[in-house]
């Protein structure tokens, strides 16, 4: 069985006698240990793809995840300013919707005219053509909640779920359009079978159950009927603690549902057991940068037994990880997947 296979088996929650491995998103750390930036890649999608392709054909992990870090840019299609970071992904300078007129005032056909979004659409192209038969590709973006929280600031679409709600729920409403208008034309034709969410503004430090079962959950499942009937699985990845949120986040629809090392691994596969794939939750600061090989081994091996039983588990770290993580903790965490056995 090929890695994408067994990805998309996994997804399926087929019983496997191994279990698929990756880092998630990893978009700042190919980068920066391929010598490159994101600024200058920002408009050579060639290069982009083939630093993708260097980087997996170095590590061999089971999900490639393009366009990593550039995730704001899509928000500064419609409108916004990016501010590049000296060894730091590029932010959005400023939220850009104040009124309701700033809203309507947004084109989502300016999108597919961005010439960075052009860029990350053809580095995924490029990457497919050249891995795809062998291994998943997907490319990234925020989920409609954390993508309305950049165009409107975070602090502003707090308050408006209290205050406005009417108004929060209208700029939910268009970032769940503009994510899906990022996504549509890779989908339809066929460069990639998944897409990858972050919400890290959904997160169970951010936001109650309450406002993410009235304010995030709706559109997710949306977002994830939309990309089905398309043919797509979602890769969604939440930030935090959502132990509160685990019900929740099973009715979203998506495929794959990444969980924060904040989450209790066990209690979370039992509960979404034959609902979605889990990934997760090796911690991404104290272990997979901080920590020892030995460490990952260990903290990787006690996933693996915690939640490999029954199918529908990927091993990754609980979030992103940062550029200074050594390689040699990674090729820990993948080789102690590619030993471990399910019993199956």
């Amino acid at each position: 069985m090929s890695s994408k296979e067994e990805v998309l088996s996994a997804f399926r929650l087929e019983n496997l006698k191994t279990v698929p491995v990756t880092i998630y998103g990893g978009g700042a750390w190919t980068i920066y240990n391929s010598g490159q930036n994101f600024v200058s890649l920002s408009t050579d999608p060639d290069k982009m793809a083939q630093v993708i392709i260097d980087t997996y054909h170095s590590l061999k992990w089971d999900m490639v995840f393009v366009g990593s870090g550039y995730n704001n840019y899509l928000a500064a299609s419609l409108g916004g300013e990016i501010r590049a970071r000296e060894g730091g992904v590029p932010d959005l300078k400023d939220p850009f919707v104040n009124v309701p007129e700033d809203l309507e005032a947004i084109d989502l056909a300016s999108i597919e005219k961005d010439p960075v979004i052009q860029t990350i659409q053809k580095a995924t192209r490029l990457v497919s053509e050249a891995i795809g038969d062998e291994v998943v590709v997907t490319t990234t973006a925020w989920g409609p909640f954390t993508f309305a929280a950049q165009l409107r600031g975070v602090e502003n679409l707090m308050r408006d779920v209290y205050k406005k709600p009417e108004f929060a729920e209208s700029i939910i409403n268009l970032s769940r359009r503009a994510v899906t208008e990022f996504y549509t034309p890779l989908v339809r034709d066929g460069t990639i079978e998944v897409v990858a969410l972050a919400e890290p503004t959904a997160s169970g430090d951010l936001i109650s159950k309450r406002h993410f079962d009235g304010f995030v959950l709706p559109s997710l499942d949306r977002f994830t009927s939309d990309m089905k009937n398309m043919g797509a699985e979602t890769f969604l990845h939440i930030c935090g603690n959502t132990t509160d949120k685990l019900d929740s986040i099973a009715k979203t629809g998506v495929g794959l549902i990444s969980i924060d090392h904040k989450v209790e691994l066990g209690m979370a596969k039992e509960a979404f057991k034959r609902v979605m794939c889990v990934g997760g939750n090796v911690d991404p600061v104290s272990t997979m940068k901080d920590g020892s090989a030995d460490k990952v081994r260990e903290e990787s091996l006690k996933c693996l037994k915690t939640a490999s039983v029954g199918g529908g588990f990927f091993l990754m770290p609980g979030c992103d990880i940062p550029p200074s993580v050594p390689e040699e903790n990674i090729r820990a965490l993948i080789e102690t997947s590619r030993k471990f056995r399910t019993g199956v």
